[in-house]
């Protein structure tokens, strides 16, 4: 088990290597820099420092097999994995927004989705006084249309564009969680 526990961290590790040479690459960090509040790269620096040492502590572990060495691989492991949740929750954007757009309370209230008045409510408005003719307002099948296919990136033929760019980070999500539990079961042994 220490060597799949091995080969689990170095697949994870390298599907972190690439996520951090594509944010290099891209500029995060100097966007990081400029933008106040944003996701700080000690954060990001820290997580993946704390992931290579524990790999390599784990890498003497498998050579020496003393049972100390592997509790502190998993032990800096713990604290690896802690800044990943963090590199997500703040790397995650909520609410939601589109390609392109940016963070920030202005780019949201432009962003917002103007929906389409409901009979009823246009109905209650046009009963207010407003002299908005109900009829007017009515949701029609191309509008519901519409709005579904934008909000679900369709373009076309009713086909979702596939990202699989987003797989790399749910795919290193996923090994870290298998090399954690695999280098827990293997210290406890």
């Amino acid at each position: 088990m220490r060597f799949a526990t091995l080969i689990s961290w170095l697949i994870t590790a390298s599907l972190g290597a690439h996520m951090l040479r594509t944010w290099l690459a891209r500029g995060g960090l100097r966007r990081a820099r400029a933008q106040p509040g944003g996701l700080p790269p000690q954060v990001i620096f820290g997580h993946a420092g704390l992931a290579i040492t524990g790999l390599v502590i784990w890498a003497i572990y498998v050579g020496t097999g003393a049972k100390p060495v592997a509790w502190t691989a998993v032990g800096i492991m713990m604290v690896a994995i802690g800044l990943g949740l963090c590199t997500v929750t703040l790397w995650t954007p909520y609410p939601a927004r589109n390609p392109g757009e940016r963070r920030g309370s202005a780019a949201w209230e432009e962003s917002a989705m103007v929906v389409p008045d409901t009979p009823a409510a246009a109905a209650d408005r046009g009963a207010g006084g407003d002299g908005a003719d109900p009829e007017e307002s009515v949701v029609t099948d191309e509008m519901i249309a519409k709005l579904l296919d934008n909000a679900y990136g369709r373009r076309g033929h009713g086909q979702i564009r596939p990202n699989p760019a987003v797989l790399v980070p749910i795919a290193h999500g996923f090994a870290a969680i298998a090399t954690f539990v695999l280098a827990v079961m293997t210290a406890s042994m």
